[in-house]
Order: C-alpha cells, then structure tokens, then sequence
C-alpha cells in the first residue's frame, strides 16, 4: 500500500516549497532522504517549525532522534531558545546528532541520551512545555502515558506517523503484517481526541501528525 493521505501531486508541490530552515537544515534533511534514515518529511518539518514558534517553549523533549533533523528544526522555530532532550535508542545514529547539533552550535542547549525511552523517560526530572514523539509506531501509547506526568499543564505533545501511511483510517481489514499496528494506533488515536484531559486534533500531514494541547 502506497502512501494514500494526499494526492501525489499535493505531496509534490508540498515538498518543492521552501521551508523556514538554513543551508544546514536542508543539507541534513537531503542526507537523512539519501541514506533512508527515518526524519520528519518536510511538511511535517515546516508544521514543527511553526508549532514551535507559536508555543515558544522553553524545555522540549523528544522521543527518536534520528540523525537530529527535527529536534533541529524545533530548535531553529524556538528561535534557538529553548533546551531540548532527545532520545535514540540506535547508537550510530546518536552520535550522528551530537555531531549534528555540536556543528549546528547547539550541543549546549540540546542534550541527546542514547538508550530506550521507555527507561530513560523514567530518569527524567524535568518538565516540559512540548514533547515530539517519532518512534515507534507500536509503543506510542507506551511513550504517551511515560511522558505525560512530566507536561506541563497547557503543554503540547506532537506525535508522527499516526495515520500509518493511510492504513489507520482506510476501511476493512488491514494486511496481515500492519494488523497490529493498525489496531494499536487506532486505539491510541481514540484515547488522545476522547480523553477529557485534552484537546487533540490529527492532521493529514506528512504520516499523519497528532497534536495534543494538555488542559490548564
């Protein structure tokens, strides 16, 4: 199944358009597109851009870092002022970000843990304003409920690759091999626009993106 959110020639024009990003940011997303390492296609890149810049936060947590490309991207719509934690669970590709943000200028304000989030969001005391949730699809929930307690009231949690390249919202029964995930990812997308405790609205953006404001 291809990807069926939008039209081909919508992703297209999408993509040609350019985004708030420096020579760097555009270097880094061409290389994580080169090698095929996972990062935030480039409407979802201009969208965290954004989001960033109306919340101006002051602390943002990440889950799945990649090679740094969105925890970058956040970084530049805080009009580099916020501090960041981000975590991946890879090894070669942790050390890729810390290179990243030490050549951005940023490894002062953007600390990178390498390990599993499920263990190292426990290790965490501090609280944050935004979080951006890029991992595994399966263990969103997982990561949700982890995080969730260290959000500041008001505070906005976004998270990728929800609508699963179409296969969450398409109607009968899934392949064999997404059945799983389908189900879970519909499971957590029901929790996250009925629970009382927040505002949600997912878009058809990218993979399909999650935003969730945290009631005051």
């Amino acid at each position: 199944m291809d990807n069926q959110i939008t039209y081909p020639y919508i992703e297209a024009f999408l993509n040609e358009l350019e985004p708030p990003e420096d020579d760097f940011l555009r270097a880094l997303e061409d290389e994580a597109r080169r090698d095929n390492v996972p990062a935030a296609v480039r409407p979802t890149a201009r969208l965290l851009y954004v989001l960033a810049k109306l919340k101006q936060p002051e602390r943002i947590l990440e889950v799945g870092t990649a090679i740094g490309y969105s925890a970058l991207t956040l970084y530049a719509g805080s009009g580099e002022k916020a501090k960041i934690v981000t975590i991946e669970k890879d090894e070669e590709r942790f050390l890729l970000a810390r290179n990243n943000f030490r050549s951005f200028g940023a490894l002062t304000d953007i600390k990178p843990l390498c390990g599993d989030a499920e263990e190292l969001i426990d290790t965490l005391s501090d609280t944050f304003d935004m979080v951006f949730i890029d991992a595994a699809k399966g263990a969103s929930m997982r990561y949700f409920e982890k995080i969730l307690p260290k959000v500041k009231p008001g505070g906005m949690i976004v998270t990728d690759n929800v609508l699963y390249g179409g296969r969450t919202a398409a109607p009968g029964e899934p392949a064999h091999k997404h059945r799983t995930g389908v189900r879970i990812m519909r499971q957590y997308l029901d929790f996250l626009c009925t629970d009382p405790r927040f505002y949600t609205a997912v878009l058809p953006v990218g993979d399909g993106v999650a935003i969730t404001l945290l009631k005051d």
